[in-house]
């Protein structure tokens, strides 16, 4: 039988009870309720009760909600909590964010702030300081890399450090850099490295660079006056391919070793007077000679020696005198003639210009040369003007 007819039965017997109840004499005092009325009670009882099975939300203590599929359920490890992803992660005290291994500020540019001037072709040394704002301490293993931009003729790395760099601790790191011989601002961006080869920058994201900032300025005009230089020249004197010994600057004119001084309002061999001028007297010797090595300068692309060439004439005439001029470089223990001219005392001067392009961006030592054409005498040889120019 089904549930439904089986109640129905029920209820059926259950009116036939209650009707026949109410014909039987009773032995207390009836109740004011009627039969009608109580099966009407009953039967509102079993509807409600029915309702409030049907809007009682489902139990929840023994049933499982499948997981999506593909979930995967991770655990924490203790002192771990899950984050919403399943992702465990290790609480910071008052929930700061993880401070990381390797990480750096810049301080400051202790040497050649940006835009710092220089010239072309000048070495000079960068120093930056910086300080380590991670957790783990830097050591010899760690490196400054450069990264991007001009390198200078910089190393593509440099040490850190050669002892250790604790977290809160600042270091100064230098390193030796050439500038571009031609004008302009040129930038170079380093960064650092790891032990594990990892590179880093500055910065709370690690992704910033620091760098090196500089405005090289070529000068015009002259840059560099033989005249002006000449006392700080080394000055040797002798005869053919001889070494030469050391002959003192400013000496008297009738030293038989040579002379080597700044004359001024000389006499010349064009019948003018001069201003200052360079002379430069060989050895009292046939094929006797003088020789000056000048302090180093930087070239620059585009630089050219100019000067004019001739004999200071004492009594008036222009006299016998011949010479070599030579103009070249120190290198090693050897002269590198760069260019000479040979130049009798004639009455006029002979203008000179030697391009210089070819040596740029190295320090050169410029040497000066007089080589008298046998007999020295009248060989009174001077420079006048004698200049770099750019």
């Amino acid at each position: 039988m089904s549930t439904s007819k089986y109640r129905l039965s029920v209820f059926l017997v259950l009116i036939l009870f209650v009707l026949g109840a109410c014909n039987m004499p009773g032995r207390g005092t009836p109740t004011q309720q009627s039969a009608a009325d109580f099966i009407y009670t009953a039967a509102a009882q079993t509807v409600q009760a029915q309702l409030t099975q049907v809007n009682q939300p489902p139990p929840t203590g023994n049933v499982l909600t499948p997981a999506p599929p593909n979930a995967t359920t991770q655990v924490p490890a203790p002192g771990e909590t899950a984050s919403p992803i399943g992702v465990t992660t290790t609480p910071t005290p008052g929930g700061a964010t993880q401070v990381p291994c390797d990480q750096a500020e810049f301080e400051k540019d202790v040497t050649y702030p940006d835009n710092t001037e220089v010239d072309p072709s000048q070495t000079f040394v960068k120093t930056w300081r910086l300080k380590n704002t991670g957790t783990c301490t830097w050591t010899s293993a760690y490196s400054i890399v450069f990264v991007n931009g001009d390198s200078m003729d910089g190393p593509a790395s440099a040490s850190l450090t050669s002892g250790t760099v604790a977290p809160g601790e600042t270091v100064d790191v230098s390193v030796t850099l050439k500038a571009p011989d031609t004008g302009g601002t040129y930038r170079g961006d380093w960064k650092l490295r790891n032990g594990s080869d990892q590179i880093f920058g500055v910065g709370k994201d690690g992704s910033k660079s620091f760098w090196v900032q500089v405005d090289v300025v070529v000068a015009t005009g002259i840059v560099y006056d033989f005249i002006a230089k000449s006392s700080k020249a080394s000055w040797v004197s002798g005869v053919g391919n001889e070494a030469g010994t050391a002959l003192e600057f400013g000496g008297a004119d009738d030293n038989p070793n040579g002379v080597a001084r700044i004359a001024d309002r000389a006499r010349l061999e064009t019948g003018g007077i001069s201003g200052k001028i360079l002379l430069t007297a060989p050895k009292r010797e046939n094929n006797g000679f003088i020789s000056g090595t000048f302090p180093a300068y930087d070239v620059q692309n585009g630089d050219h020696f100019k000067a004019r060439l001739g004999f200071m004439a004492p009594s008036g005439e222009c006299g016998n005198g011949r010479v070599k001029f030579q103009f070249g470089y120190q290198d090693g223990d050897n002269l590198r003639v760069i260019n000479e001219w040979t130049k009798p005392c004639n009455g006029s001067l002979m203008a000179v210009d030697a391009d210089l392009s070819s040596l740029k961006g190295e320090a050169i030592k410029f040497v000066f040369r007089v080589v008298a054409e046998g007999s020295p005498q009248d060989d009174w040889a001077i420079w006048n003007s004698a200049r770099i120019e750019h």
